[in-house]
């Protein structure tokens, strides 16, 4: 009977510690600092379908099903990042995003034009996102529970995830706003860039691309980046932002400028950390797509 009750309270310890992100699951392995060139050179599994929603070549969605599955699974909407940038495409995100399929989620991965891609930037790279998102409502797919759906992204792919979530907040007269935006009942920004114009005043090779993004400083166009931050459109819907401590591309402050989202960070963890799927941050991040997606319709 001492034995029974001792395994399992070992096993809510368990729990408890892989909630707070200091266990790994089998599979995962220690150290942090992971670069973009081992992101990179990981293999993935390809996607089960690759869904077009435009004419153009980078207007398309990957999608990535659990294995056997038998019911409608929970979405993922995984969204790349590199600096919004056509030299960074959907490739390096494809092994966060199977690795999420064989924990069981649904991945709706979108391609979208970029900085340097015809159509890029304002407001090009914005109504992509947007349209390859709410094809997600459309597409004849029955093995998605459209009922359950998170939006998540990496850097500025993070910025486009929860610019998308707070859709609704745009004004009607902009060329950004949609009618009828898919609504998800969560946001998860892995190193997100929250705040456009704090981002575009800084120095970094990524920080200099926001204006090109947006066609000019914030000074410039002060009412797209009021449009285009999700600093500026604040709340509406749950957002959580991971954030790691030695990031040196998306500024660890960057997590504090998104007012009333919950700020979950890991002290050790770099950029890339966040998207490779044997880091140690891997776990955290299935956590919390459990805990968001618990409270779903």
């Amino acid at each position: 009977m001492r034995a029974t009750v001792n395994r399992c309270l070992l096993c809510i310890a368990l729990g408890l510690l892989l909630l707070c992100g200091t266990v790994t699951v089998m599979g995962a392995e220690t150290g942090w600092q992971r670069t973009f060139g081992e992101v990179a050179a990981l293999s993935a599994r390809p996607p089960d379908r690759v869904i077009r929603y435009g004419a153009e070549a980078t207007q398309f969605v990957e999608l990535w099903l659990p294995d056997a599955v038998k019911s409608a699974a929970p979405v993922v909407v995984l969204i790349h990042g590199g600096c919004w940038l056509a030299d960074y495409d959907i490739a390096h995100i494809r092994p966060l995003a199977a690795a999420l399929a064989d924990a069981g989620f649904a991945v709706w991965a979108p391609e979208y034009r970029r900085v340097g891609d015809a159509g890029g930037g304002w407001p090009g790279t914005f109504q992509d996102i947007a349209t390859g998102i709410d094809a997600l409502a459309t597409v004849d797919e029955p093995r998605l529970d459209r009922e359950r759906v998170v939006f998540a992204g990496h850097s500025a792919g993070g910025h486009l995830a929860l610019w998308a979530a707070a859709r609704e907040r745009i004004p009607t007269d902009s060329v950004l706003y949609t009618e009828t935006p898919l609504k998800p009942a969560g946001a998860l920004g892995l190193a997100a860039i929250t705040d456009l114009a704090a981002y575009a005043r800084g120095d970094n090779s990524c920080e200099r691309v926001t204006p090109s993004l947006m066609g000019g400083a914030p000074d410039v166009q002060a009412e797209r980046y009021a449009q285009a931050s999700p600093a500026a459109l604040g709340l509406a819907t749950e957002v959580v932002l991971l954030q790691g401590g030695a990031d040196r591309i998306v500024d660890p402050a960057q997590a504090e400028a998104l007012a009333d989202a919950r700020v979950v960070r890991l002290p050790e963890a770099g950029h890339f950390d966040l998207i490779h799927p044997r880091s140690p941050a891997f776990d955290r991040i299935l956590a919390l797509l459990e805990a968001m997606l618990t409270d779903a319709p």
